[in-house]
């Protein structure tokens, strides 16, 4: 007996798995934190928040605003953000390989932001169901500063 072939809509996973999902999505972002607007560039993304690359440390709770543009938008995407987790330069991850940088965590965004982010999300997982990353929750009682 064959199996049926998966339709796109069951390429998407459940919730809890797509909670924890981390795509790539390289951008140039603009951060604004402490009154003061500058770039940042975004390695990853998820429902959850995003990861930046940077040298200069942030401290873990310190929130932020984050602008990206968005693909095939005129319209970025913008939410309010937290530091969840501080990569230190020089730093080894025991999961993966990053830059010295940042998980910030999103706190607000719009409705129509978060309908994009999910949809995004979703397309992905239906053009690419096997390359998929995950991270630990956010945030991780193991994160809250530096890296273990």
């Amino acid at each position: 007996m064959t199996k049926p072939a998966q339709s796109s809509e069951d390429r998407v996973p459940e919730e809890e798995t797509l909670s924890r999902l981390r795509i790539p999505f390289v951008r140039k972002a603009t951060l604004v934190r402490k009154g003061r607007s500058e770039d940042a560039f975004v390695l990853d993304l998820g429902l959850e928040g995003v990861f930046i690359e940077r040298t200069e440390e942030m401290k873990v709770g310190e929130e932020a605003d984050i602008t990206l543009p968005w693909p095939e938008s005129e319209v970025p995407f913008k939410a309010r953000c937290r530091v969840a987790w501080w990569h230190a330069p020089g730093k080894k991850l025991a999961s993966k390989s990053l830059p010295p940088g940042a998980g910030l965590q999103f706190l607000e965004m719009s409705e129509a932001d978060r309908g994009r982010l999910r949809e995004f999300l979703e397309e992905y997982c239906r053009q690419h169901p096997r390359v998929r990353r995950f991270l630990r929750h956010w945030p991780d009682a193991d994160r809250v500063g530096d890296d273990p």
